[in-house]
């Protein structure tokens, strides 16, 4: 029992361990890597390009869906990517910890539910002295409090199982727009700038490619043509 304890211990500060590397594995990533999670089309990026079309240069409006679809472009409300909802399977590793611990924890015994006490270093243990009837101390056995557990347990719980599973994405955008974001502003404007740099080269050379090729089949229909005349 005392080893499964201890297990349970490292395995809980692991999980602990894995929030805050997480977090400092993206403000790194954001700080060093300005092409990481550079894919959202936010207001700043519109905004560049309203102040380029007044001034009468090449702007972006309105993308199309190719353009959006190769360079992987979105909305910061977009629906989940594919590597997004992979991702969510450690939250939901997490959630199902959590949730185990809980359990145990309702019952109030149990090697879990004395690991938790441990770590929190709660007085969970009274010792007094004190005499008392033993017509108090007997209790008619009563029902559960559902409307008390569903209100302090379940409903927490589906909330923690909302934000970490389901909208978990969520969360790890409002913390790259709006957190990391707010504190680095000149880093957040430096990264918009170069997304939309790099959608304008992508543009411009989109349309010089593409008058290439027209070019090209004009100047093979031409020789065509004449290869026709001169076999006539």
């Amino acid at each position: 029992m005392t080893t499964l304890k201890q297990v349970l211990s490292c395995l809980f500060v692991l999980m602990i361990y894995t929030i805050f590397r997480d977090s400092i594995k993206m403000i790194r990533n954001y700080l060093n890597n300005i092409d990481f999670n550079n894919v959202y089309l936010t207001p700043y990026f519109w905004r560049i390009d309203k102040k380029r079309a007044k001034e009468g240069k090449i702007f972006l409006w309105p993308l199309s869906k190719a353009e959006k679809r190769s360079n992987g472009l979105m909305k910061p409300i977009s629906p989940p990517t594919r590597a997004e909802i992979h991702a969510s399977w450690l939250p939901l590793a997490k959630f199902t910890f959590i949730l185990i611990t809980a359990n145990f924890v309702i019952q109030g015994s149990g090697f879990i539910a004395d690991l938790v006490k441990q770590m929190l270093n709660f007085d969970y243990k009274r010792h007094s002295n004190i005499t008392m009837s033993t017509e108090k101390c007997i209790f008619q056995p009563n029902p559960p409090d559902w409307a008390y557990a569903a209100k302090y347990i379940l409903v927490p719980l589906l909330i923690m199982f909302l934000l970490q599973v389901i909208f978990g994405y969520v969360i790890k955008r409002a913390t790259l727009f709006y957190i990391i974001g707010n504190i680095f502003r000149k880093r957040n404007k430096a990264r918009i700038i170069h997304l939309y740099n790099k959608m304008l080269f992508v543009r411009i050379n989109g349309r010089n490619l593409a008058r290439a090729r027209i070019r090209f089949q004009v100047q093979r229909r031409i020789l065509q043509r004449q290869q026709i005349r001169e076999k006539r």
